[in-house]
């Protein structure tokens, strides 16, 4: 991996990235990001010209995490719509309306499918096969995704708006970098709610806030299983709503966070302003500290086989293949793993003696599920994604290329 100013030659083909500059604006997912590699969280965000003209490294999106999207996507539709109605609840005939005028449930979830599917076009990561795939596999899923959908409004509450209220209508702007765009938040229920810290540089966009008096409300929903930082995520917001002078000019205190699950709510107890004081000094040490990464001439890696395993630029990372990578010896029968190596002769029509690349000795036989594989015979590669195959009559491991896999081409050390 060789450097320039703002570059960084990766090593693999078509591969030299364009490092990103600090935001303007931080977010808790970007902050925990850097903060557990500042490495990945680079090369995820560089822009790569000699590959695609797409915003970051092109992604390798699974079905399970497109549902996820699809069904969180679905809920922004249909919760900003109720919200922005004024109804109380998604039992009233008020809010039947709405769902009409969207088309009803289904046609946004399957709206939602179509908009999560359409960005894996351009995906280079993705053949056709892999892309009709995934896209037969989440269009199948589309009843469950409405009965999920339907889960999480039964057990939302709204408070409606005083007639001829308003509220902030876009936080698009607040996320390019700017607040043009936000306002004071009054009385009712607010979807997709753009909060800003301007003195931290730090901003959150809340699923569902919801203000009656003097009482504020925060939910967030989640599509996964629980997890701690959802908790840390949720105290983020509340200091969000204390220090955000546009939105919250009142001073009003969070009486409550939530995060909403699939099938339960979980109440996480809202910080005291002693709390809230102490998470401030917290995060703006943080963003210091992520800033000072980023301005680097290359970030630092933290390699491990925890942060690696299902990172998905790595291989780009010299970090993690010259030490997080396993032995061949420390692997078992029917386990994944990933390679480096030299393609040597054909042994077969579906296989491929992989080499030592500077000894040229061989130290895996390589099977195909095609006769055509991406590589020849000379090429030096980095195999993601090979499956381990317990071979007794082999006198060298064995693994098996899948239709999952992937192989990069390396130009350089």
């Amino acid at each position: 991996m060789t450097q320039a100013a703002g570059t960084i030659d990766t090593g693999i083909a078509s591969s030299r990235a364009s490092l990103p500059s600090p935001p303007n604006y931080w977010s808790y997912s970007s902050l925990k990001e850097v903060e557990a590699c500042p490495r990945r969280y680079a090369l995820a965000r560089a822009t790569y010209p000699d590959l695609w003209d797409g915003r970051g490294y092109p992604s390798l999106p699974s079905t399970p995490a497109l549902f996820g999207d699809v069904v969180h996507g679905a809920l922004e539709v249909v919760v900003k719509a109720l919200a922005e109605a004024g109804v109380e609840s998604p039992q009233a005939v008020e809010a039947t309306m709405v769902l009409r005028d969207l088309g009803g449930l289904t046609s946004v979830v399957e709206e939602m499918v179509t908009k999560k599917l359409a960005p894996l076009e351009g995906n280079p990561r993705l053949d056709l096969d892999r892309r009709r795939r995934i896209a037969r596999e989440l269009r199948a899923q589309t009843p469950d995704a409405r009965v999920q959908v339907q889960t999480y409004l039964s057990r939302t509450v709204f408070a409606p708006r005083p007639t001829g209220s308003s509220s902030m209508r876009d936080g698009s702007a607040a996320a390019r970098g700017g607040a043009s765009a936000r306002r004071a938040l009054g009385e009712g229920s607010h979807a997709e709610a753009v909060l800003v810290a301007e003195e931290l540089r730090l901003l959150g966009r809340i699923d569902l806030l919801t203000i009656a008096g003097e009482s504020v409300d925060i939910a967030d929903y989640k599509t996964g299983v629980e997890a701690p930082g959802h908790h840390e995520q949720l105290r983020l917001y509340a200091l969000l709503w204390d220090a955000d002078r546009q939105s919250n000019p009142a001073r009003l205190a969070t009486a409550s966070l939530t995060a909403a699950y699939r099938d339960h709510d979980v109440d996480v107890p809202v910080p005291s302003s002693e709390d809230l004081d102490a998470l401030r000094v917290s995060l703006s040490a943080q963003i210091e500290r992520a800033d000072a990464e980023l301005r680097l001439g290359v970030p630092t890696p933290l390699p491990s086989p925890a942060n690696c395993e299902w990172c998905a630029v790595r291989h780009l990372c010299a970090a993690y293949w010259e030490g997080v990578t396993r032995e061949l010896t420390a692997i078992g029968d029917g386990e994944w793993f990933d390679y480096e190596g030299r393609i040597g002769k054909q042994n077969g029509q579906r296989s491929w003696w992989v080499v030592d690349p500077e000894t040229g000795i061989d130290q895996l036989l390589l099977r195909t599920t095609s006769s055509t594989p991406p590589f020849a015979p000379g090429d030096h590669v980095r195999l993601l994604g090979l499956r381990y195959e317990l071979d007794p009559e082999a006198h060298t491991p064995v693994a098996l290329l899948t239709a999952s896999s992937e192989v990069f081409q390396v130009v350089s050390s």
